[in-house]
């Protein structure tokens, strides 16, 4: 009997202590409800009830590959200031870029939040110019500001139009052969190729073999896997047990995979590469790193990241970018831009051999069309978090306490009524008129604006031009209305397509016919 109490009054008190802690458990998380909701120096911004208590809402978008779009909803009904967590703020408007990414006198850089997780898979010891803190992304770009210079690429200029007279003449054979072409797959090739060379002294040969072909979806799944990464760091400590948990829930393992064989492919190339030392005659981007390694104390894994992350962001930014552009080029509504377009090319140029970057860069319609393509479809529509300084500092007029997380979403941004008339609508007549006052051409930013803005932007405009310059000069193109135009719809903020930072592009499949020249 006394052992039947003794166990009866053992149960009884374990039953109190799961009681208490289930009670304690209860009032910690309505305190730290009830803290965001009304205490937290965020609770005046407007935004939905969950994510004003919880990152699960945004990491659940950004999982699904649907970010972007959702932000931009959110803006829709919340307005241009937007709580997206219970720490991080979204902007839409067009001064908050310049606090948010620019330098401003009196004011400390925002820099890059520690939740931000780039394509690259992390080394000790190294790290990439676009994940670099403020003092090692300065010592970074110092080594490759020469690379990137409109200068440089003049002299490079003869070896990219050697891929992009590839891309031509391959272009031309879908034309004369009349058989239907996936576009989507040739400007990745091209770029690819072209950021092969300038990168590491050789091309990667996609556009006349298929031999490392295999390599370019590794790109896309690379950009996947950090963005997945970053969910998990907005749910849990980085590094600790239960971010490493998820990470493995949500990236699946084929996907962890990829990106490090991305890393290893990428490796195997810059040794090789290194190996040359100076006696590659050409000046690629490693010929500056490897000039500057004693001087700005790079070490050899900081070159072979910053390598991996040259290839990654030299190719498939710009090769999403054209195929966007000619998905709205091809949209029947948007038949006059083409046409036009495609006339204003030919008619500045006699020879194919007399277009070049330069001449190319005095077509108005043309530099209006790559804006507005730029506009509607950003290579990155996401917004790149950034942390308020030590101290606080104001975003669009708002003083934020130090340490929040903020942002301005591209999407949102280029898509808003206040920022822009039709903001649906592919007009690039809006970049051409001097009086515009109707839209807020400053809040559109594709490569981002400040210390940490995009340095291959000269490159991309390079490639842009080119490309469409000499596909057009030479042929007409058509859409074929096959499935892969369900995909690329842009309805509904492109329902149908997915973004982990960059998009996931689908095939986009044309036809091509040789231009009629009259005799």
């Amino acid at each position: 009997m006394a052992a039947l109490d003794s166990s009866l009054g053992q149960s009884a008190g374990l039953t109190a202590l799961a009681c208490f802690v289930t009670a304690v458990i209860l009032v910690y998380l309505v305190a730290n409800i009830l803290y965001r909701l009304f205490l937290h120096p965020l609770a005046q911004y407007p935004g939905p009830f969950l994510n004003r208590i919880s990152p699960i809402p945004l990491s659940y978008h950004l999982v699904r590959g649907r970010l972007p779009f959702y932000v931009k909803q959110l803006h829709d009904v919340y307005g241009p200031v937007v709580r997206l967590t219970p720490t991080e703020l979204s902007f839409n408007s067009a001064d908050s870029w310049k606090d948010i990414y620019g330098s401003r006198p009196g004011h400390r850089n925002f820099h890059k939040d520690p939740i931000h997780v780039g394509s690259i898979q992390a080394v000790p010891g190294a790290v990439t110019i676009t994940m670099a803190d403020d003092v090692d992304h300065a010592r970074q770009r110092r080594s490759l500001s020469h690379a990137f210079s409109t200068k440089a690429l003049l002299e490079q200029e003869y070896l990219i139009k050697l891929y992009i007279d590839i891309f031509r003449d391959k272009m031309n054979e879908f034309a004369r052969s009349g058989k239907t072409c996936n576009i989507a797959d040739w400007f990745s090739y091209t770029t690819f190729d072209i950021i092969g060379h300038l990168s590491l002294g050789e091309p990667f040969g996609c556009l006349t073999s298929s031999d490392l072909r295999f390599w370019v979806p590794l790109i896309s799944e690379s950009i996947k896997a950090g963005a997945i990464e970053q969910a998990t760091r907005r749910l849990a400590s980085t590094g600790g047990v239960l971010q490493t948990l998820m990470l493995k829930i949500f990236a699946p393992k084929e996907l962890r995979e990829q990106r490090i064989k991305h890393l290893s492919y990428s490796r195997e190339k810059i040794l090789k590469r290194m190996g040359q030392g100076g006696n590659n005659q050409h000046r690629d981007f490693l010929h500056y790193l490897m000039t500057q390694q004693d001087k700005e104390n790079l070490n050899q894994e900081e070159i072979i990241v910053n390598g991996a992350l040259f290839i990654i962001a030299g190719s498939e930014t710009t090769g999403s970018f054209t195929t966007g552009l000619f998905n709205q080029l091809l949209q029947p509504e948007n038949r006059e831009v083409l046409d036009r377009l495609t006339d204003e090319i030919r008619g500045a140029f006699q020879r194919d051999e007399d277009i070049t970057y330069e001449e190319l860069a005095k077509l108005p319609w043309l530099t209006a069309v790559l804006e507005e393509g730029l506009r509607l479809f950003p290579s990155a529509p996401i917004g790149f978090t950034r942390a308020v300084p030590h101290g606080g500092d104001t975003v669009d007029g708002h003083m934020l306490p130090a340490g929040t997380t903020v942002s301005t979403c591209m999407w949102a941004a280029t898509h808003a009524e206040d920022n822009f008339r039709d903001p649906y609508k592919f007009r690039p007549e809006r970049w051409m008129d001097k009086e515009n006052t109707t839209d807020k051409l400053r809040a559109s930013n594709p490569f981002s604006l400040g210390p940490r803005g995009c340095i291959g932007r000269n490159l991309s405009y390079m490639e842009q031009r080119l490309i469409t310059a000499k596909l057009l000069w030479h042929n007409d193109i058509s859409m074929t209305g096959d499935k892969t135009w369900t995909q690329w719809d842009p309805k509904n903020d492109h329902e149908n397509m997915r973004v982990f930072t960059n998009w996931i592009k689908a095939p986009l499949t044309v036809r091509l016919t040789p231009r009629k020249v009259a005799k």
